[in-house]
């Protein structure tokens, strides 16, 4: 049974791309430069009221309920904890990707440095110490809310009612 004790959000309208989430992962785990636990995906340009904007989204593993890496991975290396958190253990990975194919997001990778496969874990050595995932730890912005479901609900709809309560009463937060 899943039962999750901590949510990670990501807050697209809080995201300025300065890719200090994928960083952070990389050096936390070791990671070759050409593998993405977590991506700064970028949108645009797009023209907005007259202006070219790039939108970013930052996006990591889903945590399925049902993840279909772990039911695809041969040697058992992809496992699913009791609190939700899908990982690869490297101890049991042989490197065969097998995971990668069966994962609808394509989330799981090849880590170039040690054949293993890479892929968020939730952080869950930093979490079983009562620390945050390390991307939400170091965004400046804000834009990865981490803590219990409810606590992250609530913090995004704080967010979002004061962003609009700022534009109703015609506030400038752009500075």
């Amino acid at each position: 049974m899943d039962k999750r004790g901590n949510a990670l959000l990501s807050d697209g309208s809080r995201c300025i791309g300065c890719f200090a989430c994928e960083t952070a992962c990389k050096l936390e785990h070791d990671l070759a430069p050409d593998t993405h636990p977590i991506r700064a995906i970028v949108t645009g340009p797009l023209e907005r009221d007259g202006s070219l904007v790039l939108s970013f989204l930052p996006l990591t593993c889903a945590h399925c309920e049902t993840p279909a890496c772990v039911a695809a991975c041969l040697t058992g290396a992809m496992q699913k904890r009791e609190d939700g958190i899908v990982f690869s253990d490297p101890e049991l990975c042989i490197g065969c990707q097998t995971c990668a194919v069966a994962c609808p997001f394509g989330v799981p990778q090849l880590n170039s440095k040690n054949g293993k496969i890479a892929k968020c874990d939730g952080c869950k050595d930093r979490v079983d110490r009562g620390l945050w995932p390390v991307c939400a730890l170091r965004c400046p912005t804000g834009a990865l809310l981490f803590g219990s479901p409810v606590r992250v609900v609530q913090e995004k709809r704080q967010k979002e009612a004061t962003r609009v309560a700022n534009r109703l009463l015609g506030v400038d937060t752009s500075t």
